[in-house]
């Protein structure tokens, strides 16, 4: 698998397509309406990103094969807060649908700490929505571990005490 920076026009469709992706996984987990769940995305992004691809320490890539064959794409950062050790913070890793389910997702989280590892960065995280099954899997089979877990419940409908 090979890490290719993004273009500007790779960067447009992923930013599109993740901040929807996004939105949708926040209405499925939070049970917000559609609306507010894009807005809410978009401005996690834009506050993540705010300078694009060239927000410091943000680095966002195309997933090739070794043939050139691009299936999906992956961002993450480096994040420095001292005294622990440096971390690569997964944001975004997706396999685009038609090349799901055939070993890309592994080869990628491969070559993501193959890339850290390179700058001496010794550690590797990420959140997974609890609804996410599939991915969780992968993240347990590629040796990740819980290592801080939120809990939530809705309290929809919930009489009030007052």
């Amino acid at each position: 698998m090979i890490l290719m920076p993004m273009t500007e026009s790779d960067f447009e469709a992923f930013l599109s397509h993740s901040i929807a992706g996004y939105a949708q996984d926040m209405q499925r987990t939070y049970h917000v309406p559609a609306s507010c769940a894009l807005d809410s995305a978009t401005q996690a992004f834009n506050a993540l990103l705010p300078d694009g691809l060239q927000t410091e320490d943000h680095h966002l890539f195309r997933l090739e094969t070794l043939t050139g064959q691009h299936v999906g794409t992956a961002w993450f950062g480096v994040q420095i807060d001292a005294p622990l050790p440096a971390k690569l913070f997964i944001y975004d890793l997706e396999i685009h649908q038609a090349f799901q389910r055939q070993g890309f997702a592994s080869q990628a989280l491969q070559a993501i700490e193959r890339w850290a590892e390179q700058r001496d960065i010794r550690r590797l995280e990420l959140n997974v929505f609890a609804h996410n099954e599939a991915a969780q899997g992968l993240y347990r089979r590629a040796g990740l571990q819980v290592s801080e877990m939120t809990m939530g419940k809705d309290l929809q409908g919930v009489a009030s005490a007052e």
